[in-house]
């Protein structure tokens, strides 16, 4: 049942049939006959259909029931006020529900296929690393704009198109929006710990927190993308970016910092990702269902 209707200026796609073919790439546990753009540490990036495809689909694990969905679709919507009110850039992003057989709740994210080229780490790589890249100036005015105690704001070069005059946010999977006690993000995060065993769901839940709580003022979120440079094995961009984002907006980051973070979050994703898959393996074996398609790498790992 589709809840959300596509804009009339695009093709309707099927989602029920596309929940179908990722179901069935999760219990095969392959991605064999699905085309993968790329992903992250929380979601794939999937090209549909396969081929001669036309759209670029996210999807979010499957929430117990409607009320839960709309929550996070609502969290989404208002993100994407936060960002038109900062005057940033958006890269074309529709969402659309579809209510399983079991009365789960499943959300995907739509958006046309980017360009590889202006992806931030790709301009960043085909570029020679100097201070005051625009795109680095933008990403740090867009950053400054955005940030606030309860709005965080994940601003790593991956997440960013360029086209030589406007940096355009393009994922928004995981809407870093607190409640106002900051402990808790203001809809269901169960739908994500569900991918976890029980027994750690408290304990990642306090640390995956504390990550969101990074990203909400600019010192840490622009630290976060630092630290990602170093990920991306953009090591010569490190140095221009940090004089950058200090001198631009009167910061403090300091590259031995930004260091700790990459090799705290490079530590942790690996681990976090062996959680899953072993969630996975126990659920699987006694019968029941695993809810999300795993890359077979965290993304720190080469």
């Amino acid at each position: 049942m589709l809840l959300t209707s596509p804009s009339p200026d695009v093709e309707p796609i099927d989602f029920t049939k596309v929940e179908a073919v990722v179901g069935d790439a999760i219990q095969r546990r392959s991605t064999t006959g699905l085309r993968l753009l790329g992903h992250g540490e929380v979601s794939l990036v999937l090209a549909w259909p396969s081929t001669d495809s036309a759209a670029a689909l996210k999807r979010v694990p499957p929430f117990r029931d409607a009320i839960r969905a709309r929550q996070y679709v609502k969290a989404c919507e208002r993100f994407f006020d936060v960002l038109n009110t900062a005057d940033i850039a958006i890269w074309p992003t529709t969402l659309h529900t579809i209510v399983r057989d079991d009365g789960r709740v499943v959300v995907y994210h739509r958006q046309p296929i980017a360009d590889v080229s202006q992806l931030g780490t790709y301009v960043l790589r085909s570029t020679e690393a100097v201070d005051d890249h625009p795109l680095l100036l933008a990403i740090a005015d867009a950053t400054v704009r955005v940030c606030a105690p309860t709005i965080g704001f994940d601003v790593q070069m991956a997440n960013w198109l360029w086209d030589g005059t406007t940096a355009a946010q393009i994922d928004f999977t995981s809407p870093f929006l607190l409640v106002d006690a900051r402990n808790e993000l203001v809809y269901d995060s169960q739908v994500f710990l569900e991918e976890y065993p029980f027994v750690v769901r408290r304990y990642l839940k306090r640390e995956l927190t504390a990550i969101v709580q990074r990203f909400t003022t600019p010192e840490g979120a622009l630290g976060d993308l630092v630290a990602n440079l170093l990920k991306e094995d953009l090591v010569n961009w490190v140095d221009p970016a940090i004089s950058t984002f200090n001198r631009r907006l009167g910061l403090h980051l300091q590259r031995a910092e930004v260091q700790k973070m990459f090799e705290a979050d490079a530590k942790l994703f690996p681990i976090v990702l062996r959680l899953k898959k072993g969630q996975r393996w126990w659920l699987t074996g006694t019968g029941r269902r695993y809810e999300q398609l795993l890359p077979e790498k965290s993304t720190y790992e080469k």
